[in-house]
């Protein structure tokens, strides 16, 4: 028999998962949605340039001593022909402004129309129990509290399911990397939250760069501002600017300190990584700039479909 306390919590986590679940069913409606928009897209400019094409091409041709029947299946054949060579195109193109703005145009809207539901279920994105973030195994601990008459508690579903729980495969590992990598891929931007020695907090929004591990990040820094003195204390939190799909990183799990390089060490990186910051700034400024590193123990990954917590070490 659960305790009141745990009934208490038992009942909010029902009420997580209800939310969780119209989250969902509310992305997948805008995913669809935003696949039938491209695919209507592209059938409408496909149908346009298939029609305009045949016209065009209809007046540059002369058919004679050939019957009906047989210009029909030519015609039908050129009209084949035109169409899938315009679908390649339009699908090419497709990628790029400003058909590609239009696109993002239609999920902008999406989402402002279906705002208000995912941000009422964005408080449930994370459970903590006894100061751990329990949302993965949610789903487990409501099962395993109905199915197992031996669990009298939280504690004890949760004490079962890490008891019979395998740990993870390499291929799991391998696929939450990627997962993480894909996310670093698509920003450069980061919330760098830190505090004085009298623990006054500051946030600075952060340009970053990746050399060659995705979990260490590198970023400049001008030397006589005060950010240089929190910096040095060790003690830092990020949050990286979300994209257009709601991806966004963000850990309080890290190590950060000076390291030996300076911008031009590391142009090549910025250059590829964040065209323009270079040349933004005086050969002097790189020359003084200090860089410094952030080594990510672990983070929490967070789009408009994914949540999940990847450990480094």
């Amino acid at each position: 028999m659960l305790s009141e306390k745990d009934n208490f919590i038992v009942q909010d986590m029902i009420t997580r998962e209800e939310n969780m679940k119209r989250r969902q069913n509310v992305i997948e409606n805008m995913i669809h949605k935003r696949k039938v928009f491209k695919r209507r897209l592209l059938f409408y400019l496909t149908l346009s340039t298939t029609i305009i094409l045949f016209i065009a091409f209809e007046h540059l041709i002369e058919y004679e001593k050939i019957s009906l029947f047989r210009i029909m299946e030519v015609n039908f054949l050129i009209a084949i022909v035109l169409f899938v060579i315009s679908l390649a195109f339009w699908q090419k193109l497709i990628k790029f402004y400003p058909l590609k703005a239009i696109v993002k145009g239609y999920d902008n809207r999406l989402r402002i129309k279906n705002a208000g539901t995912l941000l009422a279920s964005k408080r449930w994105l994370q459970f903590y129990y006894s100061g751990k973030e329990i949302s993965a195994q949610i789903p487990q601990i409501l099962h395993y509290l109905q199915v197992n008459e031996n669990l009298n508690s939280i504690d004890e579903a949760l004490a079962y399911i890490n008891e019979h729980t395998l740990p993870e495969s390499d291929r799991e590992i391998k696929i939450k990397m990627e997962s993480f990598q894909k996310f670093v891929s698509k920003t450069n931007e980061m919330i760098l939250s830190t505090a004085n020695e009298d623990g006054q907090p500051s946030i600075r929004k952060m340009r970053f760069i990746v050399l060659d591990k995705a979990n260490v990040w590198y970023f400049g820094t001008a030397p006589n501002t005060p950010k240089v003195s929190e910096l040095d204390l060790h003690k830092a939190a990020i949050y990286t600017m979300p994209t257009a799909e709601g991806m966004a990183i963000s850990s309080n799990r890290l190590k950060i300190c000076k390291t030996e390089y300076n911008l031009n060490d590391l142009k090549e990186y910025y250059e590829e990584q964040v065209p323009g910051f270079m040349d933004s700034l005086s050969e002097k400024d790189r020359e003084s700039e200090l860089i410094y590193k952030i080594e990510l123990q672990s983070v929490r990954l967070d789009s408009w479909t994914q949540h999940e917590e990847i450990s480094f070490y």
